[in-house]
């Protein structure tokens, strides 16, 4: 399995640096034995985020732009009087969304017009978290969610798909079981949602984009990411140092993994090599980890690793990509294609292969 930087347009090819080191195949509790193996790591000049919100509240404006400063859209904006803890803009090329006063949301056209307002509210006297909004890259399937709602004594969440003529379908009510969190895949045609109680394993519950139920998983760690194969097939599971890959044809688990040292980034799985990749990283700052949200920070990474786990023949691999540092600028996604990985939302993009 190889790993390098992709280069692209916005990359000045002066700045490239070609690196080429040897790395071993290191096993841990599977087979044990050490394989060589060459690692290729091109490193070119820093990316810049691709979206960029500014709020103007003398003039009551919200500005959506791209890298170079191309206004995307401008919405008029009435900012209240006191400061609105949960304000924030989900910025898009293709239209954004404003939530405000806790659980509303507001659509915004290309054009800047605000089309459609969304109440997320509980209704619950107990009280409720802010609710929070998942999507693709795209924003072609869009969830609303209530992560945490208070039922006297217990504590449950709700999620709802909002579709593109704007009405919602359900996914998920429980007064006992809140939402750790809320994924959906990078062509925007699954979506997964990851429950969790208090002394009881996460449960991962996996729909397509109509809201129709394909698989349900447990799995025994806090789950903090999820990617899907290209096909919907397969899902990766992840915490922070465990990952499994698991086959909703079969409702068989495939494989999985301890991963020791720093924390797991992202991970997918290669059907094709029967391999699951998993990106590590020291992470210094806050977690990106939603799609579409305002990136007021961008986290700082150091001591990158690409872990490769064959479960076919039980060997795992690990190697250091030479990256002395780099930024995140958004949620990381594994693009498929040609049997390779595409890895984006760091300040250079990455080629698994």
């Amino acid at each position: 399995m190889k790993i390098c930087p992709k280069k692209t347009k916005r990359f000045n090819p002066t700045d490239s640096i070609l690196l080429k080191i040897t790395t071993f195949w290191l096993c841990i509790g599977w087979s044990v034995g050490i394989h060589a193996q060459d690692l290729q790591v091109s490193m070119t000049g820093k990316a810049e985020p691709t979206i960029q919100v500014e709020a103007i509240i003398a003039e009551n404006k919200i500005m959506i732009s791209d890298e170079s400063g191309y206004v995307l859209q401008q919405v008029d904006y009435d900012f209240p009087s006191i400061k609105d803890p949960s304000f924030l803009v989900y910025g898009s090329p293709f239209g954004s969304i404003i939530r405000e006063n806790i659980a509303n949301f507001l659509w915004i056209n290309r054009q800047g017009q605000i089309i459609h307002s969304e109440s997320n509210s509980s209704g619950s006297e107990d009280g409720e978290a802010v609710s929070e909004f998942a999507t693709d890259p795209q924003f072609r399937t869009q969830v609303v969610y209530n992560p945490k709602i208070v039922f006297g004594n217990s504590m449950g969440s709700s999620a709802q798909i909002i579709t593109s003529d704007k009405q919602s379908v359900s996914l998920h009510y429980s007064t006992n079981r809140q939402l750790r969190g809320v994924f959906v895949s990078n062509n925007g045609a699954f979506v997964a949602l990851v429950t969790a109680q208090d002394g009881m394993d996460d449960v991962v519950k996996v729909f397509d984009r109509y809201g129709n139920s394909i698989a349900q998983w447990e799995f025994s760690q806090p789950v903090e990411g999820l990617e899907f194969s290209e096909d919907g097939r397969y899902h990766t599971l992840f915490s922070g140092g465990r990952v499994g890959v698991y086959d909703s044809h079969t409702s068989q688990r495939i494989g999985s993994s301890s991963i020791r040292g720093n924390s797991i980034l992202t991970a997918a799985y290669l059907p094709s090599k029967s391999t699951i990749a998993v990106i590590t990283a020291d992470v210094k700052g806050t977690r990106v980890h939603q799609t579409g949200v305002e990136v007021r920070s961008s986290p700082t990474l150091t001591d990158l690793e690409l872990h490769s786990i064959n479960v076919a023949e039980r060997r795992i691999s690990k190697q250091a990509i030479t990256i002395s540092e780099t930024k995140q600028y958004s949620p990381m996604y594994f693009t498929h294609k040609d049997n390779r990985l595409l890895v984006t939302g760091l300040a250079s993009e990455l080629v698994v292969q």
